[in-house]
């Protein structure tokens, strides 16, 4: 499959899977619970998500947040239905749908054929193809935009992570922090330019949250740095954690913001790649 094609395909199934669960979102039959954390909205749009990848007849292992592994092929698509589920379930507009399309042999996320990553609520489609460039739509971003503020988006929960920012914020003053609660769709913005510098220091990103915003970013000519300092290797084996990660598309900003939180990303927990 040629990348380009890969990156149309991406695109439809995060597309229309997002619009499907715009025509359902706000509805409380959405949030009953399936298994564990899986509610009826996650079930349904990774089942859409599927149908989608299979009537454009592409025959792929399927890596779901959900489902776990699946399927098989020559092309593993890695699958984050419902990206900011929780906010989703209490109808704030801020969530998306992230579809990766990978060789099934891939080691890095460099490797990814293409990505899309679908706002839910508004906005359009965020994409790129390995090698053709990063898209907002259909147009092909060619100057990065110049944010009206530098935002930096940062996810913290473990109480030392906390009181490490107090470093990185002392660095990096006139920063506008924000937590919005859709990781891929935040780094997908950065990618673009539209935010800054993203951090989550929790330790819990995996490679079905990541895949299509990251392959984004480093298409951008951006950094993704993980735990380690270095960029993270890409697991088709499953659904696997990456950890802890700093994205930007100033790569010396992002080496900056390691050296200011790198302590509290390797922190006892993390389990870099």
């Amino acid at each position: 499959m040629e990348p380009e094609e890969a990156r149309r395909i991406a695109v439809k199934a995060a597309a229309e899977t997002a619009a499907m669960l715009r025509d359902n979102a706000c509805t409380p039959r959405m949030a009953n619970v399936i298994r564990g954390e899986t509610t009826r909205a996650d079930q349904m749009a990774e089942e859409y998500a599927v149908e989608i990848l299979k009537a454009e007849g592409v025959k792929a292992k399927i890596i779901g947040e959900e489902g776990g592994v699946y399927g098989e092929g020559d092309i593993v698509a890695l699958i984050d239905p419902l990206d900011g589920s929780v906010n989703y379930l209490n109808c704030i507009p801020w969530a998306s749908v992230s579809i990766a399309l990978a060789p099934a042999n891939a080691k890095t996320f460099r490797d990814i054929l293409a990505g899309a990553v679908a706002p839910i609520f508004t906005g359009h489609p965020l994409s790129f193809s390995r090698g053709g460039g990063c898209r907002l739509g259909e147009t092909l971003v060619r100057d990065k935009t110049k944010p009206y503020k530098k935002m930096v988006a940062v996810y913290v929960e473990h109480p030392s992570a906390v009181e490490g920012l107090k470093s990185f914020m002392s660095r990096f003053k006139g920063f506008k922090v924000r937590s919005l609660g859709s990781a891929a769709l935040e780094i997908a913005y950065t990618a673009i330019g539209r935010i800054t510098l993203f951090l989550d220091i929790r330790s819990k990103l995996r490679n079905v949250d990541t895949a299509a915003a990251a392959g984004m970013l480093l298409e951008c000519g951006g950094a993704f740095i993980g735990s380690n300092g270095e960029e993270p290797g890409l697991d088709l084996s499953g659904v696997a954690r990456i950890g802890s990660v700093i994205a930007s598309l100033d790569r010396e900003l992002a080496r900056e913001a390691y050296k200011a939180v790198g302590p509290q990303m390797r922190r006892p927990g993390s389990q870099p790649l």
